[in-house]
């Protein structure tokens, strides 16, 4: 069975690149819940935030040291680039997110953040020179159309609200197009270690000598550190594990648009769990969000196909779409 499913992988890694990231941005969907509660139990976004990675770098060096030791680390110079990603991209723009949401009703925060595709697909193109296909370019517009209809009626906010979840979506995209890059400095389990390690050290550096705004609260029961334990390993470990796995396989500018099923996540748990309402128009935004990446799953996969019939190329993913390069 397992076997079965490695070969599966490998002969449609593209396809499993969006299946890997739709599991990831489901994962990190569950985020707001997780924060909601955690808060019930004396946390603040610094706090839980700081909590949360810190336990996962704890684990995955431990869980590394076991069964790697000390074999196949990469370079100084790729160890820092995963290092200095892990803190920025895990360190910022979550941050801002979660502090948004205290000004923001959670559907505005959602709709402003999901500018994101858009901005990390720009940035890809002005980096790696790629110009998104067609699909591509339709899928971006679709998605971003659904993730709008998701979200609903919105509540009003103050600036300063809008400024930062704005913010967060230009780091969270800066963050998606350096790790199209940095997934292949090393191997999956020891560049996860490495950039959790990063958001770590960056979140207790900021709790310990940052600004008195940004003093962690911690939660003040079993319940709530129950709580931060499973956000670490199911939305940190596991997800991430999955967000790097796929973006691999399919580049910074698909995976941006895929991750939007985050969304679709988010409006979902807070219907079923957190007593919100959803309406005919949400319904409809969230069958486009899930059309699109649908629709993506198959050019990538009929992309593989045509591939596979042209010797003498090879694929890249840079780009978040297949381009054939002759092998040197």
């Amino acid at each position: 069975m397992k076997l079965k499913f490695r070969n599966a992988m490998n002969s449609k890694p593209r396809m499993f690149g969006v299946i890997f990231i739709m599991l990831a941005g489901g994962g990190y969907g569950t985020g707001p819940w997780f924060a909601q509660n955690l808060e019930r139990n004396g946390a603040n976004p610094m706090g839980f935030l700081t909590a949360r990675f810190v336990i996962s770098a704890v684990l995955l060096i431990a869980f590394r040291l076991a069964r790697m030791g000390t074999k196949n680390l990469p370079n100084t110079a790729d160890a820092l680039k995963i290092f200095f990603l892990g803190a920025f991209g895990f360190f910022v723009s979550p941050l801002l997110y979660f502090v948004a949401l205290h000004d923001l009703d959670s559907g505005l925060v959602v709709v402003i953040f999901y500018i994101y595709p858009a901005l990390a697909v720009i940035f890809s193109w002005i980096i790696y020179k790629h110009k998104p296909n067609l699909v591509i370019t339709i899928c971006l517009f679709t998605t971003l159309t659904g993730v709008w209809l998701t979200a609903g009626q919105v509540g009003d906010g103050n600036t300063n609200g809008v400024l930062i979840t704005f913010f967060s979506a230009i780091t969270h995209a800066i963050y998606v197009v350096a790790a199209g890059s940095v997934t292949k400095k090393s191997d999956p389990l020891t560049m996860l270690t490495i950039a959790l390690t990063g958001a770590a050290v960056a979140f207790s550096a900021v709790a310990l000598i940052g600004p008195s705004s940004l003093d962690p609260e911690f939660p003040i029961n079993t319940e709530g550190w129950l709580l931060v334990f499973a956000m670490a390993f199911l939305i940190t470990i596991v997800a991430t594990a999955l967000f790097f796995a796929g973006i691999k396989r399919i580049g910074p500018g698909v995976t941006s648009m895929v991750e939007t099923f985050e969304a679709v996540v988010t409006i979902s748990i807070g219907v079923l769990f957190m007593s919100e309402t959803v309406t005919a128009i949400q319904i409809l935004g969230t069958v486009t969000v899930l059309g699109s990446i649908v629709a993506i799953g198959l050019a990538e996969s009929r992309a593989e196909s045509r591939n596979k019939t042209r010797p003498g190329k090879h694929q890249s993913v840079h780009s978040g779409t297949v381009l054939d390069l002759p092998i040197s």
